[in-house]
């Protein structure tokens, strides 16, 4: 089984995710990261990366339909939501079941994780 698919199984038998990080269904919500987006993510845009701390642009996403991520974003990563201030993004697995939801924007994890998402919605 490759290791996407194993991902995702346990995911689904550990609990939901908190910042992109998997987590107990009783962790408390993640507080934002930082407040400046990097430079190459403009507002109205979700952003992801293929290293942390929003190092190595991955997608820039606008529009609000699920959208499937880049080939290679397999483990670690970044990601900001700049998009209007409020909006969520949902990350979706290979089967298109949701996996997290953003907090609504601004919004970012330095040290997200990819492996268990294929696709991005964000809910405009």
């Amino acid at each position: 089984m490759p290791f996407r698919d194993s991902l995702l199984m346990s995911l689904a038998a550990t609990g939901p995710a908190v910042g992109g990080l998997l987590a107990s269904p009783s962790a408390a919500i993640a507080q934002p990261q930082s407040t400046q987006p990097p430079s190459d993510c403009p507002k109205g845009y979700f952003c992801g990366y293929k290293d942390p701390n929003y190092k190595h642009l991955a997608f820039r996403f606008k529009d609000c339909y699920m959208q499937e991520i880049p080939d290679g974003l397999n483990s670690g990563g970044s990601w900001f939501n700049n998009q209007t201030d409020g909006t969520q993004t949902g990350m979706y697995g290979k089967h298109k079941e949701l996996v997290y939801t953003t907090p609504g924007a601004p919004y970012d994890d330095p040290h997200g994780d990819w492996a268990p998402v294929w696709y991005v919605w964000s809910y405009c």
